[in-house]
């Protein structure tokens, strides 16, 4: 289990708000008490990653590792890349994971997990939950001896790829929503040279037993307002950042999915918005 950040926008300080936004990120990972309540999972310590792109110079940041995001140096990774980010828009993707139980703590399973479609576009995937990996696997075609060198996510990513046709469709998303073993909130970016397809929503399993409210809290997915922009965030990074937050603040719904645009000039624009519960 994990929790993670998604923000866009074109902020007008770039490096403050994203600084900010980061170390709610760093306090989350080190204590979270929605999943010490529902998984006994206090920290989130298996490793982190971080992808930045500033969008009107084309320039990216992609960088992951195995150590614990509040034992790294993962502040100043993000504050140097954007030394110099005044009037660009900027797109952050940064997740810190908790390993499920049998799963691979590498390089390849930290999050964002990276592919690329049969298009030739890079697809990037953060993910808070988990997937059937062996499922996903054998409906693709991928060998049993390369899935399980693999956590979930990186299957699941590359699985979506082989899918997609240009762009990431509703349908796309509801044929990997069907492997959801318990959640997926998912921040999904596909990357073409003059446009960024961004997906990013909350889904998680109902199940009505004595932990579904602690299952509720720990899976609330945020969307917030900020200058310049807006955030997406797990629930325990919020309650760090929400002191520093201008503007409307809202929990998604379960099944709620967001669909945007992040044109070459900096532009944003929101072109679906999905309910799918499967």
């Amino acid at each position: 289990m994990c929790r993670f950040v998604v923000a866009v926008g074109r902020f007008s300080n770039a490096k403050e708000t994203l600084i900010s936004i980061s170390k709610s990120l760093v306090q989350a990972a080190s204590m979270d008490p929605y999943g010490k309540d529902f998984l006994n999972e206090e920290k989130h310590s298996d490793g982190w990653g971080v992808l930045l792109i500033r969008v009107n110079n084309s320039s990216t940041l992609y960088h992951r590792s195995v150590r614990a995001i509040f034992m790294d140096d993962a502040i100043s990774i993000v504050s140097g890349f954007l030394s110099s980010a005044y009037d660009d828009t900027v797109l952050m993707m940064m997740h810190a994971r908790a390993a499920s139980t049998g799963t691979p703590i590498n390089v390849f399973s930290t999050h964002p997990v990276k592919t690329e479609t049969a298009d030739g576009f890079e697809l990037y995937m953060i993910h808070n939950g988990s997937f059937y990996r062996d499922d996903i696997a054998k409906e693709v075609g991928i060998g049993r001896d390369y899935a399980v060198r693999f956590n979930d996510t990186y299957i699941a990513n590359i699985a979506l790829a082989r899918r997609i046709k240009g762009d990431i469709t509703r349908d796309d998303l509801s044929w990997i929503l069907r492997f959801t073993r318990s959640g997926a909130n998912l921040g999904i970016a596909l990357v073409r040279d003059d446009l960024i397809s961004l997906i990013i929503g909350s889904y998680y399993r109902v199940v009505d037993d004595y932990k579904k409210t602690l299952r509720e809290e720990y899976y609330r997915l945020y969307r917030c307002e900020v200058p310049g922009g807006f955030v997406y965030a797990s629930s325990t990074v919020i309650d760090y950042y929400k002191p520093n937050i201008v503007g409307n603040c809202y929990v998604l719904n379960n099944g709620e999915y967001h669909k945007y645009y992040i044109h070459g000039d900096g532009t944003i624009k929101q072109v679906d918005s999905w309910k799918l519960l499967i």
